[in-house]
């Protein structure tokens, strides 16, 4: 199973900033994400065998409940070897580090390496194949650079299965835990 764990984004709010996107044809490269994975990651767990994926569930059931408003701040975008990843930024939060640290430590507890990577808030937006013109992305960052939201209260933590697929991926929820008791 190919895992990671995240905060969900209501659909609505996704679909919003899924609007800001640069309107290009099917076949111009440029991939939204679907509404309803538009999601911030806390931990990408990577391959996972039933075993593993059993102690991260207990692990998730050890973290504290807690309020974590998130809001979007600007935008920004991920260069990696061909293309590019377009997402939203979220605007700092004590709240949001503390879990993701909390998160961090009880993956430990459960036996799962650390993550050496820096950990990035955002929610990804599309995926740009090489054929979608730098200028078109710059001018979306450019109008996009103060994007902002109304908040929303994050809701549960999801230990998601994404299964890969030649058409994208599809994500199906594996477990979750509550953020706040009630």
């Amino acid at each position: 199973m190919r895992l990671f764990l995240a905060l969900e984004t209501p659909e609505a709010l996704a679909a919003d900033l899924l609007a800001t996107l640069p309107a290009l044809p099917a076949h111009g490269g440029l991939r939204p994400v679907p509404a309803a994975q538009c999601h911030l990651t806390l931990r990408f767990l990577g391959e996972c065998d039933a075993d593993s994926a059993a102690r991260i569930v207990t692990a998730m059931a050890t973290l504290a409940p807690r309020e974590i408003v998130l809001t979007v701040q600007g935008t920004g975008r991920f260069r990696p070897r061909q293309g590019a990843v377009l997402w939203a930024g979220l605007a700092p939060n004590a709240a949001l580090d503390a879990l993701r640290q909390d998160v961090d430590v009880a993956l430990a507890m459960a036996g799962v390496a650390a993550d050496t990577r820096p950990f990035k808030p955002h929610l990804t937006l599309a995926r740009c194949g090489p054929a979608v013109p730098e200028a078109v992305q710059r001018q979306w960052l450019s109008r996009t650079a103060a994007l902002a939201a109304p908040a929303w209260q994050a809701q549960r933590v999801v230990l998601f299965e994404s299964q890969l697929h030649a058409t994208g991926a599809v994500h199906r929820i594996h477990a979750t835990s509550a953020l706040h008791n009630g």
